[in-house]
C-alpha cells in the first residue's frame, strides 16, 4: 500500500471523467508527485494514456458495478476500501484545485478524519433532503450537528476509518439519495474526531468572493450544482489552468482513436498510443495524428 495519494470516482458520466482529469491535471501544476488514482466504470478508462501525469486509472469489474439510481454516492460511501493509499485525499470530480494544497495533509494530525463545513453548516437546514431522511437524522442528533460537505474529505487507513465506511455506506442504503446526512448519522456512531479544514479548500466561487477580500488564498473551488454539465467548470479551468484543459482534450481524443481502432480490430499494446502514422482499411488510408507531452508549468504572472 503506498503512503498518500488523491483519489477521484467518476460513474457513468464522459462530462464528470473529463471533469476529473481536468482537476488532476490543474493540481499537477501545484504538486507533480502525490500518485494520483481515477476510479471509474467508464470503458475508455483503460484506453487513457495518463501514466505519465503520475495517474492511475482503476476499472470497476463489472461486479463492482450495482444498477442503481445513484451509483456515484453507493461508490462513494465505501471508497475508504477501494483507496490503495494509507493516508487518502478524496476528490469530488467538480473540484477544482487554483493553489498548492499540500499544507491541507497536516490536517490528519488533528482528526481521524478531515473536511470542511458545509454551506447549510446545520443538520436542521437541510431542506434539499428528503423530508423522510431528515426526519429519521432528527431523532438521534440534535439540529445543531454539524453536517459536513463531502467533496473533500481527508483521511488516514485505519481500523477505526474502516470501520466508520462501513457504516456510512450501511448508513447510506437506507433511503439512496444525499449522502451528507448518512455521514452525519456514521460519524455519531462511529465517534470519530472531525478536523475542521478551512473552507478556502473547498468553496464555491460565489462563496470565495468574501474570503478573498478577507485576504485568504483560495486553494480549491468547488462547482457543485451541474456546472460540469453546463460547461461552467470547464470555463473556469480554462482560466485558472488553460494548459492541464489541452492536455486532457488530447488525452482524451488518444483514447477515443485507441479505442476506435481496437473495435476495428486493429492490434495495439496495452501500454498507450503506438507511433503509428498510418493505416489501411477497406483500401482508405487513415492517417493518426501525433501526440506529444504537454508542459503543465504555471505560467508567468
Amino acid at each position: 500500500m503506498k503512503m498518500r495519494g488523491i483519489v477521484y470516482v467518476v460513474v457513468s458520466q464522459a462530462k464528470y471523467l473529463e471533469a476529473a482529469l481536468t482537476s488532476a491535471l490543474c493540481l499537477r501544476q501545484h504538486d507533480s508527485k502525490t500518485p494520483i488514482t481515477i476510479i471509474s466504470d467508464l470503458p475508455i478508462l483503460n484506453h487513457l494514456a495518463v501514466q505519465q501525469y503520475g495517474i492511475s486509472p482503476r476499472l470497476l469489474e463489472p461486479a463492482e458495478i450495482v444498477e442503481i439510481p445513484f451509483f456515484s454516492r453507493y461508490l462513494k460511501t465505501k471508497i475508504g476500501s477501494y483507496s490503495p493509499y494509507r493516508e487518502t485525499l478524496y476528490l469530488d470530480a467538480d473540484i477544482l484545485p487554483i493553489n498548492d494544497i499540500s499544507e491541507l495533509w497536516s490536517y490528519l494530525n488533528h482528526g481521524d478524519l478531515a473536511m470542511v463545513e458545509d454551506l447549510l453548516p446545520q443538520i436542521k437546514m437541510c431542506g434539499h433532503v428528503a423530508p423522510e431522511e431528515v426526519e429519521f437524522t432528527l431523532r438521534d442528533l440534535p439540529g445543531e450537528t454539524t453536517q459536513y460537505n463531502s467533496g473533500v474529505m481527508l483521511w488516514r487507513n485505519t481500523p477505526k476509518i474502516k470501520a466508520f465506511f462501513a457504516k456510512w455506506h450501511a448508513e447510506w442504503l437506507r433511503f439512496q439519495k444525499h449522502d451528507q446526512l448518512a455521514l452525519v448519522r456514521a460519524i455519531a456512531q462511529s465517534q470519530l474526531s472531525i478536523a475542521k479544514i478551512p473552507k478556502s479548500y473547498n468553496t464555491s466561487p460565489r462563496d470565495a468572493e468574501p474570503l478573498i477580500k478577507q485576504g485568504e488564498r483560495i486553494h480549491m473551488l468547488h462547482l457543485w450544482g451541474g456546472k460540469v454539465a453546463s460547461g461552467r467548470f470547464s470555463k473556469l479551468s480554462m482560466r485558472y489552468c488553460p494548459e492541464a484543459v489541452k492536455a486532457v482534450a488530447n488525452v482524451l481524443d488518444a483514447a477515443k482513436q485507441r479505442e476506435n481502432l481496437l473495435t476495428a480490430g486493429f492490434p495495439l499494446e496495452q501500454q498507450g498510443i503506438q507511433e503509428i502514422v498510418s493505416w489501411k482499411n477497406q483500401g482508405n488510408t487513415w492517417q493518426m495524428p501525433e501526440f506529444t507531452d504537454h508542459t503543465l508549468e504555471p505560467k508567468a504572472g
